[in-house]
């Protein structure tokens, strides 16, 4: 018995659409969603609810009256470490005034006792830990890519900065002087 050789040409053919219509769609996705770059800069933080580290529901619009960093990463991340220690130090001095959510977005390879243990090494026992679920819709939502992606709410609720670890970044320091001065 011979294959038909059209046959092959055929899925290969296929096989090549779906891959150009799934690349132009995430494309599109891009492009449509504001929260992709620079221009989610002034516009309100989309709300979205997720559960903490210790199993309590957490909605962003419920700490609208202080400052909030919102951070993306993974337990696992190494240059993600020193960041969160950066940011446990500027919780300190900005204390009271800003909080600090950490959201892992890699729930295939974090647990909710690793946010727990990543939050006693190198966090801050005050920062709120939370995982998204397994669709990552919260970092789908913000458009969130890279791990250690940063973005500053004031106390409103409005995106005052948007970065990749900007930490020492001297925007972001503004930005956060800023959403922590009416608190």
């Amino acid at each position: 018995m011979s294959k038909d050789p059209n046959a092959n040409t055929l899925k290969g053919l296929l096989v090549a659409g779906v891959v150009a219509l799934a690349l132009g769609g995430a494309a599109l996705l891009l492009l449509w969603n504001p929260f992709s770059s620079s221009e989610a800069i002034g516009q309100r933080a989309p709300d979205f609810t997720l559960s903490d580290s210790e199993g309590r529901p957490l909605q962003l619009s419920a700490l609208r009256g202080k400052a909030v960093v919102l951070y993306f990463s993974a337990a696992w991340c190494v240059p993600c470490r020193a960041e969160t220690r950066q940011l446990a130090q500027l919780y300190e001095r900005y204390r009271g005034r800003v909080q600090i959510l950490w959201i892992s977005f890699d729930p295939f390879n974090d647990s909710v006792e690793d946010l727990r243990e990543h939050r006693r090494l190198y966090g801050h026992p005050d920062f709120i830990y939370a995982l998204d679920s397994r669709v990552n819709p919260v970092a789908q939502l913000y458009r969130v890519q890279a791990r250690g992606t940063v973005l500053v709410l004031d106390a409103q609720g409005q995106i005052l900065f948007r970065g990749i670890r900007p930490v020492r970044d001297p925007e972001f320091m503004r930005q956060l002087t800023k959403a922590t001065a009416g608190g």
